[in-house]
């Protein structure tokens, strides 16, 4: 129903650490959601995620697939984190960082497994590194709060451009309302929030659970933020499963 890009402008501005909580918080309130890898040079978002020891489909098991993809089945193959949000990584299955290679997806196959994913999802959430969107996502650029970080942000707005695009997050370690608002301004886009440091996120690695698991701290209200602005006002057309919580209203 909804297809929600992240991306970067500089790269460790935490889009990984955003697409996945996105996906756990719209898993808690009761919508089908799923977090997907769209950075396949990277070393799979199923290490964020915390999934990277489970079995289930990854990215190369789909690198053949000719045609729409039949989404809901896929959902029922793929590793779950935090309160049941599906997760499609780049990478393999394995207990060794090391073995988790990245492979080559061709863009064809990208775009039948996203369409398939939409069809079964009320939210796919895609993590898409320092690319752009792909075209029909509504666009997040992260932009980090620094004169490096506004450089980059202009340079690839000149790369990319902003069509796909419903605003900036600011990447700051603390809240700066005048400079993320004053970010926007000059990048000429709306600010949408500010992701900042936040101490559950190490927590969270630590113990190898998924980021927006903890049901507070500030990644955690600005992913429900985003969640409820990206949810659709018509009901659910998903049947939410089973210990996810109650759907969104």
């Amino acid at each position: 129903m909804t297809i929600l890009g992240v991306a970067g402008a500089s790269g460790g501005v935490g889009t990984s650490t955003l697409s996945v909580a996105l996906g756990v918080v719209a898993a808690r309130r009761g919508l089908a959601s799923c977090a997907v890898d769209g950075d396949f040079a990277g070393g799979g978002l199923q290490v964020t995620a915390g999934v990277e020891h489970l079995p289930g489909h990854r990215w190369g098991h789909l690198n053949e697939v000719e045609g729409r993809v039949d989404g809901a089945r896929l959902l029922e193959r793929l590793p779950a984190a935090g309160d049941g949000c599906p997760v499609l990584s780049a990478g393999r299955m394995s207990h060794v960082l090391d073995a988790l290679v990245p492979e080559r997806i061709p863009e064809p196959v990208v775009r039948d497994v996203l369409a398939g994913l939409d069809d079964a999802c009320d939210l796919v959430v895609v993590d898409w590194g320092r690319s752009a969107p792909a075209p029909g996502a509504v666009g997040l650029l992260v932009v980090a709060l620094s004169a490096r970080g506004l450089a980059d942000a202009e340079a690839w707005l000149g790369t990319h451009g902003s069509d796909n695009l419903a605003g900036i997050i600011a990447r700051a370690p603390k809240v700066d309302d005048r400079l993320a608002v004053a970010t926007g301004e000059r990048l000429g886009l709306p600010l949408l929030g500010v992701l900042e440091d936040d101490r559950s996120v190490r927590a969270a690695e630590r113990r190898g659970t998924a980021p927006g698991s903890v049901r507070r701290g500030p990644l955690r209200r600005l992913a429900e933020r985003l969640v409820t602005v990206a949810a659709t006002t018509e009901p659910s057309r998903h049947t939410a499963r089973a210990g996810r919580g109650r759907a969104l209203r």
